[in-house]
């Protein structure tokens, strides 16, 4: 692993105090930065919320990475921390230490009572009790973040539109419902207190690390060799039916091109060519963290829903406008060549993005030497961590900054704390996202209806289909959507409005879904594409019978265009087979060949035919896979591959064909573009290679082998220890990994 870089060219990376480190920045035109706070209010922040008066509850992750072994890093110091400026002058004075014995947190969230939290493998309930004092501490959920590294396990706890919390990097999202509630579809209660009890049900596995919404309840994320990423359907879309699953797909929001104003030497792989500028820069995102959708009210209006991806390895953050096209995402680059800011400390380390109760934009600054973890650090970059003082001077500080326009003043920081929930109705309206999230959350946690008069005037009323989508969404979290408010939203003008009402329709009761059936049929004989595609997804809520004419007859309107197949069979649900009869209706001969396929049961494992040896190394392999290799990071739970993170592993040639190749890529790595079962990967990172760091001896790759070569439907037979170890001597002078032009 050659040094692209001759160690006396490389600037000097100390750690800087507050002022020195505000100096290093470079900042677009109309904005500036300020300081929210530093040590000794805030250290190694990563996540957060905002509660109901606008005060911060951070995880600080007090004990990642306080060496380049990563040593005692699993102890439980880390803290959960409530800052807050008690005088309004825009900085915390006050830091508030609500929990101090947390091992490594990663995601944070308000239900009633209390708060939701998780360390790094579970999650919990604590009570919130007068003073901002902890209460009672109850384990909700051992699994939360089992298995896998560091960089690679759930996290965040976002409260999206739908009123359920979801994570990055994970396939579960949890509902907090009244005592009293039904369960919803496909879920099961894992947790009660007095307060509330805890859904869980499996959501498309997404991102790496943070997660963010538009006002219409998508949510974008990122890999962490990509800028932000997002959804076109709402989450969960494509999960209705149990006997059929699709992939949600993700869409770029603008190119992976960054453009750091410091040199980046100090990168896992950068020793690897294609990685750096001539001059040291690094070119494409490495490590993108916690993205962001705007949706403030101090920035200029045409910043309102841009996206915002920090890149911590490049020291910057960059902005994308978002573009809407049929059935996909895309995005624009704000500024040409350029960031919306950098900096020209390496210690400098965007985690993690929020919209502030002042409209603004909150970033949190981990400010850490080392940023990537030690299961992955390679002996490249722990040159560059040693030899530049990089391990030195962490976990003990952290930073806050603000970024606001100078066009505006700071927007108030609205107070939703003690208010009743007709006085919460008005915040509905806010111009702040942030403010009409807090206000949702708020009133269905008080699941007072009194509101909801007020908030039906809401959706009749309003001019701004923001508004309306959310107050859709709230009469949702309240159990009172009724056939009468989907009426008005349907009649609408903007098509957002109307494809909403339809999605909260599906959440009426029985009696009121029969009794708009026939609305339904005729709305759907003038449906556009987005109306459609919903109507598809409801289609087993809502119809029945000779209904089913209607679904055969929109699939077939839009044959062909994105997601239309998908949506038809997600939304049969469970009751797919009462579509038999109108099958042969459908135009699409992919449409007709997928639902012929529907509940036909495939073998998973080759586990049984294996020998007892085999078995032991398979076994083996399935706790690496899913644990410290982590393999299932970039390949998926279900190898099917992650979006801009990595290929599939199922009926791949790399994975069946030869066992020399496929050790070659296990223990050297591999880039490039690939082709897996005749279709075409541009992942945007190289696959690390397991063979030079310490921690996987050749048993352990035996047994990844064995595992995915005998699961996920391959059946390939097993790779011994011997044949690993074979290929490790003949490949002993690899010290980088192969193109895959070398390996086809």
């Amino acid at each position: 692993m050659i040094d692209p870089i001759a160690a006396d060219k490389i600037p000097a990376a100390p750690v800087l105090d507050i002022d020195k480190a505000l100096a290093s920045f470079k900042v677009q035109e109309g904005f500036e930065l300020e300081v929210v706070a530093s040590e000794p209010q805030v250290f190694n922040p990563v996540t957060m919320v905002f509660d109901a008066d606008g005060r911060m509850w951070i995880c600080e992750m007090n004990t990642y990475m306080p060496n380049v072994d990563g040593t005692e890093e699993e102890v439980a110091k880390s803290k959960i921390v409530i800052l807050e400026d008690s005088n309004g002058d825009g900085k915390v004075d006050k830091r508030t230490e609500f929990l101090n014995d947390i091992t490594l947190p990663r995601a944070i969230a308000f239900v009633p009572g209390g708060i939701l939290y998780a360390d790094n493998t579970q999650l919990f309930f604590v009570e919130v009790l007068p003073g901002l004092k902890a209460g009672k501490r109850e384990l909700v959920d051992k699994d939360y973040a089992k298995g896998g590294s560091v960089e690679h396990k759930p996290n965040t706890m976002l409260f999206a539109l739908d009123n359920w919390y979801y994570n990055s990097k994970s396939s579960s999202s949890y509902r907090a419902l009244p005592l009293v509630a039904k369960l919803p579809k496909n879920s099961k209660e894992i947790y009660k207190n007095q307060f509330f009890k805890l859904v869980k049900r499996t959501t498309e596995n997404r991102g790496q690390w943070g997660l963010t919404m538009d006002d219409y309840g998508r949510l974008y994320h990122n890999g962490n060799s990509s800028a932000v990423t997002g959804e076109y359907l709402r989450p969960g879309s494509l999960l209705k039916n149990p006997a059929y699953r699709a992939k949600m797909g993700v869409s770029r929001i603008g190119g992976n091109a960054i453009y750091p104003i410091r040199m980046n030497p100090g990168i896992n792989r950068g020793y690897m060519k294609g990685m750096l500028h001539a001059d040291g820069k690094l070119k494409n995102f490495t490590a993108a963290s916690g993205s962001l959708v705007y949706r403030g009210d101090q920035f200029p209006e045409k910043y309102y829903g841009m996206a915002l991806t920090p890149e911590p390895a490049g020291n910057l953050i960059s902005a994308r406008f978002i573009q809407e096209k049929e059935g996909s995402l895309a995005g624009k680059e704000i500024y040409n060549k350029q960031e919306l800011l950098a900096s020209t400390d390496e210690r400098f380390r965007p985690v993690n993005l929020y919209t502030a109760a002042d409209g603004s934009i909150y970033i949190l600054d981990i400010y850490h030497g080392i940023l990537q973890h030690r299961v992955f650090v390679t002996s490249y970059l722990r040159k560059q961590i040693l030899s530049r003082g990089l391990d030195k001077g962490n976990n003990e500080r952290g930073r806050i900054y603000r970024l606001r326009s100078t066009q505006n003043k700071l927007s108030k920081t609205a107070k939703l704390s003690g208010l009743s929930a007709s006085q919460l109705v008005s915040y509905l309206l806010h111009p702040s996202g942030l403010v009409r999230d807090t206000a949702r959350q708020q009133l269905v946690f008080k699941q007072d209806k009194i509101a909801v008069p007020a908030i039906v005037k809401v959706v009749g009323t309003s001019e701004d289909p923001r508004l309306i989508i959310n107050a859709l969404w709230t009469l949702e979290g309240l159990g009172a959507v009724s056939p009468s408010v989907v009426r008005i939203a349907l009649k609408n003008d903007n098509v957002k409005v109307r494809v909403n009402a339809l999605a909260v329709a599906e959440f009426m009761n029985e009696a009121d879904r029969q009794a708009m059936r026939s609305e339904l049929i005729a709305f759907a004989k003038q449906a556009n594409y987005e109306e459609a595609l919903q109507l598809l997804l409801i289609s087993s809520d809502f119809f029945a019978g000779d209904d089913f004419k209607t679904v055969a007859e929109l699939a077939n309107k839009f044959k062909g265009k994105k997601y239309v197949t998908e949506a038809l069979m997600s939304g049969l649900g469970s009751n797919y087979k009462d579509f038999t009869a109108y099958a042969s209706l459908l135009k699409d001969k992919k449409a007709k060949s997928t639902y012929a396929q529907l509940g036909k049961k495939k073998v998973q494992s080759n586990y049984a035919k294996l020998s007892k040896a085999d078995k032991a190394l398979f076994n083996h392999g399935k706790e690496l896979f899913f644990g410290h290799a982590n393999c299932f990071g970039c390949h998926g739970p279900d190898a099917e591959g992650l979006p801009n993170m990595g290929p599939p592993l199922v009926k791949s040639e790399w994975v069946n064909g030869s066992q020399e190749r496929l050790i070659k890529v296990m223990l050297h790595g591999l880039y490039g573009p690939i082709t897996v079962n005749k279709k075409k990967y541009n992942t945007p990172m190289p696959m690390p290679g397991l063979g030079a760091n310490p921690m996987f001896k050749d048993k352990d790759i035996a047994g990844i082998a064995t595992y995915i070569r005998n699961h996920f439907g391959n059946k390939s037979g097993a790779i011994s220890e011997k044949t690993i170890q074979k290929v490790r001597m003949a490949t002993k002078k690899q010290s980088t990994p192969y193109p895959v032009s070398e390996l086809q």
